[in-house]
């Protein structure tokens, strides 16, 4: 992976969600916070593909990640209202 690159290490916020999309593709949310002690930096998390699926068997509230992936900008609204969530390639626990 060369450019945008983030690699991440954080506590999971929530209980990971799975979908599979109508063309049969799993996708796997959730967040996490990544912040300095004392500041939370909240960030969400999608990764899709079966690696989805077997990423959410590692997954817990309350349980230390790692990601490596590619940050990206969500639109949400024709206003300037913008966020941005990482496009993970590879989850696992990080104790």
């Amino acid at each position: 992976m060369t450019g945008n690159r983030i690699e991440l290490e954080g506590r999971l916020l929530d209980q990971p969600e799975v979908r599979i999309t109508p063309a049969g593709t799993p996708v796997l949310r959730f967040s996490v916070d990544c912040g300095a002690p004392g500041e939370e930096l909240r960030l969400g998390i999608v990764m899709t593909g079966e690696s989805a699926l077997a990423a959410k068997q590692l997954l817990a509230p309350g349980r230390q990640v790692k990601v490596i992936g590619r940050m990206r900008t969500l639109k949400r609204s024709l206003k300037t209202d913008t966020g941005f969530e990482v496009v993970a390639a590879s989850i696992e626990r990080s104790e």
